[in-house]
Parts: structure tokens; C-alpha cells; sequence
């Protein structure tokens, strides 16, 4: 167990101890004040936060890159299938376990349906439908009429840019598969898993794009110390996937993700879709946090110096997008063979040998690795749980301070008598009402600041989507618009293919690239413009609460005054208040998280009808010429016509299709996360600032009655109360112990 989780198991095990210190406070006393449930929902926080706190790393690269490969040298098991087909955009997440266990998350039948009728948006001719009603994969005849529709299909319909047409190949998975996962899907979105022995089992779904294309997301559970409890580690779709909406899926774990690792391989070098990808992440604003792998293959380079000079050429070119990068270089399927070797096949075990006479390359592969293992340690333990270790421990000092003065305060009571202590009541009181209204006044004021910016942060929305006065909104418009398509290619195709068979090809290339630009443009901006308001609302909030944190120390110090006049403890250190709201973590408590960047969309089969209605019109036009004896084109310069036509539709109704996404898609920004944010944000600030009244609320003369009742058994209450007292100072000893461990936190 490294020391990052030595101090967070210490600091789980004093909160618990301080819950159980509290309980028996409570039954002690037979304790009814709101200081209590504060300190008991406080325990609560801490423990939660620690608990669900997740680091997130991101493997990302291009298709065959070692994505998979590098992973599972990092868990030293083979656990993860490699060169998983690219029709599927599942991220493989993988998390420590008990024991082996696959969790496989399938899609409802809706949902599939869903991505089934999208796929058949402009799909050549109606004439195959027995049933002209919406697609249900699970009616047999639905399946028969598909099935037949695609097999006569033209066969250059079924090839885009030399490889096969995303849609024809996700119509056909789906078709391929159905009978195989009738046990698994559903009409709810279900789970199933494989664990002991049929943890390999779940490896068919991935290898098998007629399984894959089921699924929803994989998580993976693997035994061992490699991975802690608190990280996951994702294995990503390769960033170069032809599917612009895989790549929106990848985009969406990397804004959850605290490190990204992206991996380049040797044989390639740094190629055009690493640089996009790369550009992409950078125009997302979180570039900063990254690691770059190079991964080698010993096949390939003759000598360690060859080595070199690509690796130093790659860095280079790393240096053109983010600046210093960090990079190591080494062969992951080397490192998982020497992790594996006692279960490699001859052929491997083979190989592994021959490697290992290369000792210059072997060597310097075996050191990067060190390096790269210390780097991922200080990145996950340091940068990151540190912040989170530093935040919890002031939260539980608190609540043992609070704790410890309330024993302290009861302890001097119950040896006083009644009059003495009535008359320290009335004094205290005063001083007990200043810090309420300074309570309320901190509520109020924070109310109506949060109120203020979340309508300044709509407005900030609205004004970044406005179709009018935005620049995004009218970029996207403004490409699809000049969006060309090169007809003369069709020309051809139109004796064998038939209009409507063209015009779905057309279709295709068009909303391929929309999509590729929606991914690539659009969502990198809404990330990054989030990111900014994010940093405006932190800093915001930082400057309403700033003024209460003086009037919040004065408030507690002069109370001690109060106390320290009739002889009473007082608190032995500082009033010194971490004004900081920590955002990742407020987010993660809840799990809020930004809308899908998968911008999906809603074309209408009314683009097919009226293109089709014009061509029939433009054929009318030639009969009738016809009869009058007049001039008429050819009829491939009417399917043109028409085909035109059909485009222009086409556009118009994407251009309708995009204003009604941008439109869902801020309200939803708007409403159900920077809203929500703001609000919970708000929340955690008032907590930080208020939660150090807590051994002081309450009327002091209810105390004072509470004592009294006791003061007949005072020598036992006031033993109980002395037990308790040194438990928790005993606690706090443990606290800071690990504070000085943890150390300032890394920036």
C-alpha cells in the first residue's frame, strides 16, 4: 500500500472512531442539540468523498497504436482483448476487485432501435418496408425486410472513402448479433457479468462488432496491487475511428478524466490523426495534464541509437502542439511478456527471448518504464489525492475541535453550581446571538450571490450558443452551407443505382462530414468555454465569501473571550479558513457531469419525399415536352437537377436539425449543470464558512439544563466525558501525524 493510502485509510479510520465519539457523546448527555446531526453529517461527507473519489486515467491514441497492449503491462495480466473492431465506441474502464469480473452494460431495445432508424435516415426506398411503421429489431419480419434491403443493396453504396459505410455495417452487426444477445438485452438497460473462470467470456462481445454493437460500456474488476482502489483506468476507442460519434464518446470520459496517457507507436511515428486528435484535446483546454508514450517495437528498429533519433524526431513534433511534453519510450508487449512469461505460448516465449538479447534496447525500455511508473505514481497520488486528503483533514479537525470544546464546555458546567452557571448562560448568550445573525447573514448574502451568478452564467450560455451574435452557432451553419459535394463522381452510378440509392450516398457524405465537424469544432469549444466559466465561478465565489471570513474568525474569537472570562476552555489554535471551493469534488459528489457531446442528429425522412416529389415533377416537365414535340436533356441532366434539388433540402433541414440541437443542448447546459454547479458550489462555500459554529450553536441555556439534570451523577458524567475527551485528542494526534506526511500540496 503506497503512503497516499496509508493516510487515507488512517483518516477513514479516525472519522469513523469520531462518528462512534460522537454517538456516545450524544448518549451521555442524552445530547438533543443540531451541533450532533452537524458533526454526524460532516463524518458522513468525509467518508463519502474519500470513498467515492475516483481518479480517472484516459489511454488514448490512434487504431493499433498499443492502446490495449500498454495497459495490460501496466496491470501485468492480459486481461484487455487487443485490436477490438472499430465499428464499437466502447471505453473499456478498468478498476481494482476482488476478484475477477467483466461487467458488460447493454443498450435497451429502445435505444437500439433508436441508432437502428437513425442509420436508415434516407435508406434507398420505402419498397422494402412490409410494415411501414417505426423499426422494431425484435419483429421477425423487420429483420427479414432489412436484411433482404441490405443484401441488394448496390455494392458502392456499401463502400465510403475505400471502406466500408459506417451505417451498412452497423445495420448489419445489429442484424448479425440479435439472436446471440437475446439473453442479455432487454427493455430496461441491463448488466451482466463474468467473473472466476468466465472472465474471458466477456472478450467475445468486444473481438465481435455483432456483439459490440450491443453494448453501452464495459468495466472491467482485476485482482492485485496494481491498481488502488480509488483509480480507474480507461482503455479508449482509437481516436482515428471512422465515426465522428465515437470520438465525441471518447471526449466525454476525457472530460472526467484527471490524466490522460497517449500513445504513439514506433512504427508510425506521429501521423496525421494523432496530430488532429492531439489538436483536438487542446482546443478542449485539458492538454495540460497529459503523458505521451511511445511505444516500440524491438522488430523495428535496428539499434538503440535508430531508437533514439525517432523518439527525439517525435518529441519534436510534440513540441509543435503541447508545450514540454512529457514522453517516455518503451515496449509495452515486451513488459507484458516478462510479466506473463510463465503463461506464453513456444511462439511468444520465443520472441521474448530473442528481445532480451538486444540488452541496449531491452535496458533502455526497462528504465523508461521506471520513469514512467514513478511519474504515473507522483501524478495520481500527489497532484491530484493530495488536494483531496488536505481538504478532508481540515474538514474532520474541525469537527474533532467542535467536539472537543463542546466536552470541555459541558466538563466546566457540570463543576460549577447552578447559579454560577445560569449567570455564565446569560452572559454567553449575547455573544451566541452575534454568531447567529452573523450565520444568517452569511446565508442570505450567499443566497442571493448564487442567484445573481447563476443568471449571470445563463446569460454567458445564451450569448456563447446565439445564433445571431455567437460565432459557433454560425460557424456551424455557415459549413454547411458552403459544404460542397464533387457530383460528377455520381454521374456514373446513376444508370445502376437509381436516384434514391444516390441520393443516400450523397447523404451519407454529407452528414459524415457534419458530424466530423460537430466532434472535431464544436464540442472542443463548448468544453473549453465551460471550462472558462468554471474558473470564473470559482473565482467569483471566492470574492463573495471573502469578506465573511474575517467576520466569521472575529465572531469565534471574541466567544472565546467570552469563554476565557469566566475561566472556561478555550480553542488552542487558529481561526484560519481554506476559502476555496474544490469543483471536481462538488461534481463528483453528486455526479454531474456536462450533456453527452455526441451531437446526434434528428435529420427528417422529409428530405427523401420532396427530393424524390421534385425529380417525378422534373419527369412530368420531359413527357409532356415530349408530346409537344419539344427539345428535352438527357435524362441524367433531370436526375442532376433533381439531385441538386435534393441537396439543397438536405442542408436546410441539417441547418434546422442544428439550431435545434444547439437549442437542447444550452438549455440543458444552462439549467441542469452550470445552474446546478453554481448552486452546489454555493452550498460547499457555506459549509466551509459556517461549519465552525457548530459547538457553538444552540441556546447555552438548554445546556445548562441538560447539566443539571446530571449534576446529582456529575463524578460519572464528568469521567465519561474525560474518556471521550482524551479519545479524541488522541485522534487528533493521529491527524497530525498524517498531515505532516502529506505535506503542502503539490501545484
Amino acid at each position: 500500500m503506497d503512503i497516499y493510502h496509508q493516510n487515507r485509510e488512517t483518516i477513514l479510520s479516525v472519522n469513523r472512531t469520531m462518528a462512534e465519539l460522537i454517538q456516545e457523546t450524544r448518549t451521555v448527555l442524552d445530547g438533543k442539540s443540531s451541533a450532533f446531526d452537524h458533526w454526524t453529517h460532516s463524518c458522513d461527507t468525509i467518508a463519502r468523498q474519500l470513498l467515492d473519489h475516483v481518479v480517472r486515467v484516459a489511454v488514448v491514441g490512434a487504431i493499433k497504436s498499443g492502446k490495449s497492449t500498454l495497459v495490460n503491462a501496466l496491470l501485468k495480466e492480459d486481461h484487455l482483448k487487443r485490436g477490438a473492431g472499430v465499428v464499437t465506441s466502447i471505453v473499456t474502464r478498468i478498476r481494482q476487485g476482488d476478484a475477477l469480473r467483466a461487467r458488460l452494460f447493454f443498450k435497451s431495445w429502445d435505444e437500439v432501435n433508436a441508432e437502428i432508424q437513425q442509420a436508415l435516415v434516407l435508406f434507398p426506398t420505402d419498397e422494402w418496408r412490409a410494415e411501414h411503421q417505426g423499426f422494431d429489431i425484435r419483429r421477425s419480419q423487420d429483420r427479414h425486410d432489412l436484411k433482404k434491403a441490405l443484401e441488394t443493396l448496390d455494392k458502392a453504396l456499401r463502400i465510403a472513402q475505400d471502406s466500408l459505410n459506417a451505417n451498412s455495417v452497423l445495420l448489419t452487426s445489429y442484424l448479425k448479433g440479435y439472436k446471440q444477445v437475446l439473453a442479455y438485452v432487454s427493455a430496461e438497460n441491463t448488466t451482466r457479468e463474468f467473473d472466476g473462470d468466465a472472465f474471458a467470456e466477456h472478450r467475445a462481445f468486444v473481438s465481435d462488432d455483432a456483439l459490440a454493437v450491443y453494448l453501452k460500456d464495459i468495466q472491467l474488476e482485476v485482482t492485485g496491487a496494481v491498481l488502488t482502489s480509488n483509480i480507474e483506468m480507461a482503455d479508449c476507442q482509437g481516436s482515428d475511428s471512422p465515426n465522428p460519434l465515437h470520438l465525441a464518446m471518447i471526449q466525454d470520459y476525457l472530460l472526467k478524466a484527471h490524466l490522460i496517457v497517449y500513445v504513439v507507436s514506433s512504427r508510425t511515428g506521429l501521423r496525421q490523426a494523432d496530430i488532429r486528435f492531439l489538436s483536438i484535446i487542446k482546443r478542449m483546454g485539458i492538454a495540460g495534464n497529459m503523458l505521451f508514450v511511445c511505444n516500440c517495437d524491438f522488430n523495428e528498429h535496428d539499434n538503440l541509437e535508430d531508437l533514439q533519433v525517432l523518439v527525439q524526431r517525435i518529441r519534436d513534433e510534440l513540441s509543435l502542439i503541447v508545450e514540454t511534453p512529457c514522453l517516455f519510450a518503451l515496449s509495452a508487449l515486451f513488459n507484458l511478456f516478462n510479466a506473463i512469461e510463465g503463461k506464453l505460448p513456444e511462439k511468444d516465449r520465443d520472441r521474448l527471448l530473442q528481445w532480451r538479447k538486444s540488452t541496449d534496447l531491452a535496458s533502455f525500455s526497462d528504465q523508461e518504464t521506471k520513469r514512467l511508473q514513478s511519474m504515473l505514481t507522483h501524478k495520481l497520488t500527489r497532484e491530484r489525492s493530495v488536494l483531496l486528503l488536505q481538504n478532508q483533514l481540515e474538514r474532520i479537525d474541525v469537527t474533532a475541535d467542535g467536539l472537543r470544546q463542546w466536552l470541555r464546555l459541558n466538563r466546566d458546567l457540570l463543576r460549577r453550581d447552578a447559579g454560577d452557571a445560569n449567570l455564565i448562560a446569560e452572559r454567553l448568550r449575547s455573544h451566541q446571538s452575534h454568531m447567529n445573525q452573523v450565520q444568517s447573514m452569511i446565508h442570505n448574502t450567499m443566497d442571493g450571490a448564487i442567484q445573481k451568478l447563476g443568471r449571470d452564467l445563463k446569460k454567458e450560455v445564451d450569448r456563447f450558443f446565439d445564433p445571431y451574435s455567437g460565432t459557433l452557432l454560425n460557424n456551424a451553419v455557415a459549413f454547411v452551407r458552403d459544404f460542397r459535394i464533387d457530383l460528377t463522381r455520381y454521374q456514373e452510378q446513376f444508370a445502376n443505382a437509381g436516384f434514391t440509392h444516390i441520393l443516400y450516398l450523397v447523404f451519407q457524405e454529407m452528414k459524415l462530414a457534419v458530424d466530423s465537424y460537430m466532434a472535431e469544432k464544436v464540442n472542443p469549444e463548448i468544453v473549453a468555454f465551460v471550462g472558462r466559466e468554471e474558473k470564473l465561478l470559482r473565482e467569483r465565489l471566492q470574492l463573495v465569501a471573502e469578506p465573511f471570513e474575517a467576520m466569521v474568525r472575529d465572531a469565534l474569537v471574541q466567544y472565546e473571550d467570552a469563554l476565557s472570562q469566566f475561566g472556561l476552555a478555550r480553542h488552542s489554535g487558529d481561526w484560519t479558513l481554506r476559502i476555496d471551493p474544490d469543483l471536481e469534488a462538488v461534481k463528483q459528489m453528486v455526479g454531474l457531469t456536462l450533456p453527452p457531446a455526441a451531437a446526434a442528429m434528428r435529420y427528417s425522412a422529409q428530405i427523401k419525399t420532396q427530393a424524390v416529389m421534385r425529380l417525378g415533377f422534373y419527369s412530368l416537365v420531359r413527357a409532356v415536352r415530349k408530346l409537344m414535340r419539344k427539345s428535352v436533356g438527357a435524362e441524367k441532366d433531370e436526375e442532376m437537377r433533381a439531385l441538386k434539388a435534393g441537396i439543397r433540402k438536405m442542408k436546410e433541414e441539417t441547418e434546422r436539425s442544428i439550431l435545434y440541437h444547439f437549442k437542447d443542448y444550452r438549455e440543458n447546459i444552462k439549467f441542469q449543470y452550470m445552474q446546478r454547479l453554481a448552486e452546489l458550489a454555493g452550498n460547499a462555500l457555506y459549509e466551509i464558512l459556517t461549519e465552525r459554529f457548530g459547538a457553538y450553536v444552540g441556546d447555552v441555556r438548554d445546556l445548562v439544563g441538560a447539566v443539571a439534570e446530571r449534576r446529582s451523577d456529575k463524578e460519572r458524567v464528568d469521567s465519561a466525558l474525560g474518556s471521550i475527551e482524551q479519545a479524541v485528542a488522541t485522534q487528533q494526534a493521529k491527524l497530525e501525524t498524517v498531515r505532516l506526511s502529506v505535506g503542502p500540496c503539490a501545484q
